[in-house]
């Protein structure tokens, strides 16, 4: 027990000592503001004076009594040239015009100077962007590092009366309890960790979920696969039960040729405390968009498994994207449902609309946000809406929504999910595909729809439904 204590807070200490040591990292990258103009003048005078000035019968004027003169007008035709992208003799002032014997050299010197400088200036911007993608990672990591050692960190110890009536249930179910903590998540939910010793052999793991629901009069489950508790001390933790649950429905259908599907999409519970859906369109249609697409879904999975924040990890793919492939754009939806509290929130980048259906209406959420990778800092889409008891939301690819630009059709999307009576969330995908219209020569794109029907806990339920496609 002392070594399980210890080991925990050597733990917390080196993940204090990484999350400093981000943040000095983090100081000494930070990207200083330059003068270009002013190193720009430097060079282009000096390179000018060299080249061509010096052989000028009025070089001494020039650089001597109206050296001011001079370097201002040098100054003149970069800033404009900056402005305009390029090097024109009309950004001279008529008196320089005049004065200057070698005008036109002097004017093709600059320009010749002007594009090398433009091509250092445009790679130090993109030195520039590298880093500030660097410095955003590794602040993000800081941050996760921080969630992680607050987590290990924060709870109450359960003590006193408290910590004698648990005592007390425990030991009827034949257990010792020793100590335990308890807190509430980020989503509302009370989370108990408990200590425990089985007073004769093994016991199994429910006895103490059993006692804890009778003491806290709340419905808990495991937050881990244990079973048994062996002999010895055991370490469990417990996560009170939501108070919704989530039927998903899935269809796609590929265009019409091709052998697989550009759009993929995930849909599945993480922690019993929040539902996700996925869905990513990868451009074009077949092998291709299928390969790109599918591997920002299985990226984004991966980073919610681990227990990072949706807008986090979108931000972690985003940056991760900025200096790929530009022929490789895949979009990206996300739907999280709070379990809990029936909160849904949607981040969207470069995705269609997603349509919640109440019991009288039907409600369209549009998007505004370019698909992950466009450019640097770009946002995405981030709306929340609360949903009740027999809610669905409906997600679709691109190729749903192009009966929408038919000249022959009037209705939209809206009024077909408005005749769709069935309250089975797969039932309904396998519906409002097929009453969507279609060309006459077939598929014109990938169609793809995923379905969420979430329900209050104790209503009838219409099979859970959890993978990836």
């Amino acid at each position: 027990m002392h070594n399980r204590s210890y080991n925990e807070q050597d733990a917390i200490q080196r993940l204090l000592l990484f999350e400093e040591g981000l943040s000095r990292l983090i100081e000494l990258m930070k990207i200083e503001k330059k003068d270009v103009l002013g190193n720009d003048m430097d060079f282009l005078c000096q390179s000018i004076m060299q080249d061509v000035c010096r052989k000028c019968p009025k070089y001494r004027e020039c650089y001597g009594s109206r050296q001011k003169e001079t370097i201002g007008e040098i100054a003149s035709i970069l800033e404009q040239a900056y402005q305009c992208s390029g090097v024109d003799g009309r950004m001279a002032s008529s008196e320089f015009r005049r004065n200057c014997v070698f005008f036109q050299p002097f004017m093709e010197e600059i320009s010749w100077l002007y594009r090398l400088i433009y091509q250092n200036i445009y790679w130090e911007q993109r030195y520039d962007e590298i880093k500030q993608v660097m410095c955003r990672q590794l602040d993000e990591q800081r941050l996760f590092l921080r969630e992680c050692r607050v987590n290990m960190q924060k709870g109450e110890e359960i003590c006193g009366r408290k910590k004698m009536a648990l005592k007390t249930l425990f030991f009827r179910k034949g257990i010792h309890f020793i100590k335990g903590k308890e807190y509430k998540d980020g989503s509302g939910l009370l989370q108990v960790t408990v200590q425990v010793q089985p007073l004769l052999g093994t016991k199994k793991a429910e006895l103490v979920r059993k006692c804890l629901n009778t003491y806290y009069k709340r419905n808990f489950y495991r937050n881990m696969e244990t079973t048994w508790l062996r002999p010895g001390e055991n370490r469990i933790s417990f996560i009170e039960e939501n108070g919704f649950h989530v039927v998903f429905g899935q269809r796609c259908c590929n265009k019409k040729g091709e052998d697989v599907c550009g759009d993929t999409f995930s849909f599945t519970n993480f922690g019993r405390k929040r539902a996700v859906l996925l869905l990513s369109d990868g451009m074009g249609t077949g092998k291709k968009a299928n390969e790109d697409s599918r591997r920002l879904i299985e990226t984004l999975e991966d980073l919610l498994e681990a227990g990072i924040s949706e807008e986090f990890a979108l931000e972690m793919i985003q940056d991760a994207l900025l200096f790929q492939d530009k022929g490789a754009f895949s979009t990206i939806d996300a739907a999280v449902i709070s379990l809990k509290t029936g909160i849904l929130k949607l981040l969207k980048a470069g995705g269609m609309a997603t349509f919640i259906r109440h019991k009288n209406s039907v409600e369209r959420i549009m998007p505004a946000a370019l698909p992950p990778g466009c450019r640097i800092g770009q946002q995405f889409d981030l709306k929340y809406k609360k949903l009740y008891d027999g809610d669905m939301v409906i997600m679709v690819s691109d190729g749903m929504l192009e009966f929408e630009n038919m000249p022959e059709i009037s209705f939209r999307m809206e009024s077909l999910i408005g005749k769709i009576k069935t309250n089975n969330a797969q039932v309904f995908a396998n519906e409002l595909i097929e009453a969507v219209p279609v060309l006459e020569d077939g598929y014109d794109d990938d169609r793809t729809v995923l379905v969420a029907a979430i329900w209050e806990k104790g209503t009838q339920k219409c099979g859970i439904n959890v993978g990836r496609e």
